[in-house]
C-alpha cells in the first residue's frame, strides 16, 4: 500500500514539474532576443571617411602594417608626390656636394613651368647646392628641381631615366615618370601604394628627412636676386594659422596639379610610433577655404593614434617555457625560458590579447644542450595577433647548466665520424687499401702467379 501510495504521489507531481519546467523554457526563449549582452570588449572606432580625397593609404612603419586604405592600388596621376623620388635621388647624388658653389644655366632652365622662385632662378646666377636642394625638397619649386636635376645626373632626360630605374628597383607597379617636377603629363602615373613605397625609401634617408621638414629657410643673396625666403611647401608642417599645423608631422611632401588634385604625404612621429599617410586625389577648393585633404590627414592620423598603440604582451625575465637540457649528465636538468627585454606589439587599442595572441619558441639548434650560461640567447620567440606576425624577441635562459665530460666526448666523437675531415680520410685509407691488395696479389706480388709457378717447378718429392 505505502509503495502504491509513492508511485501515485509522485505521479501526481511530475505532470506539475514538467509544465513548470516548459513554462520557463518558453519564457526564456521569448525574452532572450531583448536581453543586453554585455560586450566580451569595446567597439572597434571606425576610421573617418571622406569624399574629397580620393586614394588613401595609412601605414605604421616599423610594423609594415597597414591600418587603413582606399583605392590604394588605382592608377592615378601622380602630382607634386614626384619630388619625393626627384628629391631623394638628388639627394643621394648631392649630400657630398652641400657647400659647392654652382652656376644656373639656361639649358638647365629650359623648358621648366609651373611653381617657380620668387625671382625665378636665372641663367648666370651663383648658388650653392645646399640652397638648390632646400628650394627643391622644402619649397617644391620646378626651376630649383631642374637644376639639381642636371647636377645630379647631367641632364634632365637622364635624371628622368634614373627615377624610372629607381622606382623598379623599389618594386613600383603603377609608376611611370616623365618630368621630375610632377607637372601634369598624361603619360605619368603611379598609386597610393607606389607612393608609399617610394615615401618609405625616402623616409631612411637622413637629408631628404631633415630637408623637407624644416619649417622655412633663406637663401642668402646672389649675384642676381636679393635674399629670397619661403616656407615648407607642406603645410602640415609650416603653417603658421594652425589651421593644418600638426607638430607630429616629419618631412615629405604636397601640393597639386588641376589634374591630379591635392597630394599630401607626411610621416607622424609620436613616442615609438612612425605612421606614414599618403593622400591622393585631393579636391581642390577656392582661395581662403581649407583645403580638404590637410584636414583629412589630420583626422586620419589622430584616429590611427587612438585606434592603435603599443602593447607589452611579454615582459623581461618572465617564464615563457621550461625545456630539458641535454648533455648534462642529470636527466632532471631543466631551463627557464625568458625573453631577454620587454616584448611591445602595435596593435589595435581595444585587441583581445588572452585569446587573440599567441606565442611560438624557436630554438636556435632546436634543443637546449650544455654548455649554457645565464643571459646565453638561445633562441626566438613569436608573437602572432590574427594570422599576422607582430613581435619577436630573443630567448635567455636564466642560469648555468655545464656540460658531461663523457658525454661531451662521445658527442664529439660522433661529430667527428660525420664530419668532412673523417669522410675524407675514410676514403683516403679504403684506396690505399685497394692499391696494397692489388700489389699483394698481382704477378710480382706476395701471393702472385710467380709464386704460384715457383711451387708447380718445385720437384716433388716421390716415394718409393
Amino acid at each position: 500500500m505505502n509503495d502504491e501510495r509513492r508511485r501515485d504521489n509522485s505521479g501526481t507531481r511530475r505532470p506539475w514539474r514538467r509544465g513548470l519546467c516548459l513554462l520557463l523554457i518558453l519564457l526564456l526563449t521569448v525574452t532572450a532576443p531583448t536581453l543586453p549582452l554585455l560586450p566580451i570588449r569595446a567597439a572597434v572606432e571606425e576610421p573617418p571617411q571622406t569624399t574629397d580625397v580620393g586614394a588613401v593609404l595609412v601605414i605604421n612603419l616599423e610594423n609594415n602594417l597597414t591600418l587603413f586604405e582606399k583605392e590604394a592600388d588605382t592608377t592615378i596621376y601622380p602630382s607634386s608626390s614626384v619630388k619625393i623620388m626627384s628629391g631623394l635621388l638628388a639627394c643621394r647624388a648631392l649630400s657630398q656636394r652641400m657647400n659647392e658653389t654652382v652656376t644656373v644655366t639656361a639649358a638647365m632652365l629650359a623648358g621648366v613651368e609651373g611653381r617657380r622662385m620668387n625671382p625665378p632662378l636665372a641663367d648666370g646666377e651663383t648658388l650653392t647646392v645646399r640652397d638648390l636642394l632646400y628650394a627643391a625638397v622644402c619649397g617644391g619649386y620646378n626651376d630649383a628641381t631642374a637644376v639639381v636635376a642636371c647636377l645630379s645626373q647631367g641632364s634632365v632626360a637622364a635624371f628622368v631615366e634614373a627615377m624610372n630605374k629607381e622606382a623598379q628597383r623599389l618594386g613600383t607597379i603603377h609608376t611611370r615618370y616623365t618630368n621630375p617636377t610632377g607637372l601634369h603629363d598624361p603619360y605619368m602615373c603611379t598609386s597610393v601604394r607606389d607612393v608609399s613605397i617610394i615615401a618609405r625609401e625616402a623616409y631612411a634617408n637622413e637629408l631628404f628627412m631633415q630637408i623637407s621638414s624644416v619649417r622655412t629657410y633663406t637663401i642668402d643673396e646672389t649675384n642676381i636676386a636679393e635674399t629670397r625666403s619661403f616656407a615648407n611647401r607642406n603645410y602640415l608642417i609650416s603653417d603658421s594659422s594652425q589651421n593644418y599645423f600638426n607638430g607630429y608631422c616629419k618631412g615629405m611632401n604636397a601640393g597639386m596639379t588641376d589634374e591630379g588634385g591635392w597630394c599630401v604625404v607626411t610621416v607622424y612621429e609620436r613616442g615609438e610610433v612612425s605612421n606614414l599617410c599618403v593622400a591622393m586625389r585631393g579636391k581642390d577648393v577656392a582661395t581662403g577655404e581649407l583645403i580638404p585633404s590637410y584636414v583629412y590627414v589630420n583626422r586620419l592620423l589622430s584616429w590611427a593614434n587612438r585606434a592603435y598603440t603599443y602593447r607589452t604582451v611579454l615582459s623581461k625575465g618572465e617564464v615563457l617555457e621550461t625545456l630539458r637540457v641535454g648533455m648534462t649528465g642529470v636527466s632532471k636538468s631543466k631551463a627557464d625560458l625568458v625573453p631577454a627585454a620587454d616584448l611591445s606589439v602595435y596593435l589595435p587599442a581595444d585587441a583581445d590579447i588572452s585569446n587573440g595572441l599567441t606565442f611560438t619558441t624557436i630554438l636556435e639548434n632546436g634543443e637546449l644542450t650544455a654548455p649554457l650560461t645565464a643571459g646565453q640567447v638561445v633562441g626566438t620567440v613569436t608573437a602572432t595577433y590574427g594570422g599576422r606576425i607582430v613581435g619577436k624577441a630573443d630567448l635567455t635562459v636564466t642560469e648555468d647548466f655545464a656540460a658531461s665530460g663523457f658525454l661531451a666526448g662521445l658527442m664529439g666523437f660522433r661529430a667527428y665520424l660525420t664530419s668532412r675531415p673523417f669522410f675524407i680520410s675514410a676514403i683516403l685509407f679504403i684506396v690505399a687499401l685497394l692499391i696494397y691488395l692489388r700489389s699483394s696479389t698481382g704477378p710480382g706480388g706476395r701471393y702472385g702467379l710467380r709464386s704460384v709457378r715457383r711451387r708447380r717447378t718445385r720437384p716433388s718429392r716421390r716415394r718409393y
